[in-house]
């Protein structure tokens, strides 16, 4: 786990804004890492390379990576979001996508601490409750009745703030759930706006696989050498994104008006060049 590297002027109304999400890397196709992250298409005629899916959670405003974990290509990014939760609390603000909702991790990061600003499928919370002045309104959300599953205690009900909106050029309609019900202190325009952060991730898993990463494919023929591979990319990751925080404060700017780009061409010259290295004693 590293430490987020966003400045309290970078904050939302005194929260951290933060957003999970997944990616898929491909692996060399050993058999073993083949048995271990799994192809795409079928048993009888996989496709390509293995892939290990990686699912992190990083700080939106200075894209530094705060916690990953590494499965398989076949594990849903539900399922291995799960290990992520105990990283989020007090002072987190979560954006999430509608592919890793659920009314049960709801609760469970609501009882952390965390609040959340969640985009939902429009057939979710029609029970409402409240409209209030900002258009937005207050909501129940409850667990889907129709569940297959059996053996399991379903998850109580959820009072939730909805708000939606259209974007220029889009047909669709946006549809947010919230944990911050207070319209006044959190105006509904400020939430969608803010929601486009979110994709700030995107930018972040660009930043690895693009430009640092420099291959299609990792080189470790083994599953421990692949998570360590991936491990040591987000160190890397983190580390030239502290540097760039650190000049962006020199120079009272903000790491998101840096290049990315230009700060890793600094390091890898720094690390190659002798001047990098201290000289031995004699």
């Amino acid at each position: 786990m590293a430490w987020p590297l966003g400045s309290d002027g970078e904050l939302f109304r005194g929260l951290r804004v933060l957003a999970p999400d997944g990616t898929l890397l491909a692996v060399p196709d050993s058999t073993v890492n083949n048995d271990a992250f799994g192809k795409s298409g079928s048993q009888r005629s996989p496709m390509g390379y293995p892939q290990a899916r990686v699912v992190a959670v990083a700080e939106c405003s200075s894209h530094a990576v705060l916690d990953a974990v590494i499965d398989g290509f076949k594990e849903s990014e539900c399922i291995v979001s799960d290990a992520l939760d105990a990283h989020v609390g007090k002072g987190t603000l979560l954006l999430a996508d509608r592919g890793l909702w659920g009314l049960a991790r709801w609760h469970r990061l609501r009882e952390q601490g965390t609040h959340l600003l969640w985009r939902i499928e429009r057939r979710k919370a029609r029970r409402v409750q409240d409209v209030l002045p900002d258009g937005s309104y207050l909501a129940r959300i409850e667990a889907n009745k129709h569940s297959k599953a059996t053996g399991t205690v379903k998850a109580p009900p959820a009072l939730v703030r909805v708000i939606e909106y259209r974007v220029d050029g889009q047909v669709g309609i946006v549809r947010l759930i919230t944990s911050l019900t207070d319209h006044e202190k959190y105006p509904a325009a400020e939430l969608a706006v803010l929601y486009a952060r979110r994709w700030e991730i995107e930018l972040v898993f660009d930043e690895i696989k693009t430009h640092q990463r420099g291959r299609p494919v990792l080189r470790s023929q083994t599953p421990d050498g692949v998570r360590q591979e991936i491990y040591a990319h987000l160190i890397v990751h983190h580390a030239t994104r502290d540097l760039l925080d650190e000049a962006a404060r020199l120079h009272r700017s903000t790491a998101e008006r840096t290049s990315f780009t230009r700060a890793l061409h600094v390091v890898r010259r720094t690390v190659i060049s002798p001047s990098g290295f201290s000289r031995p004693q004699a």
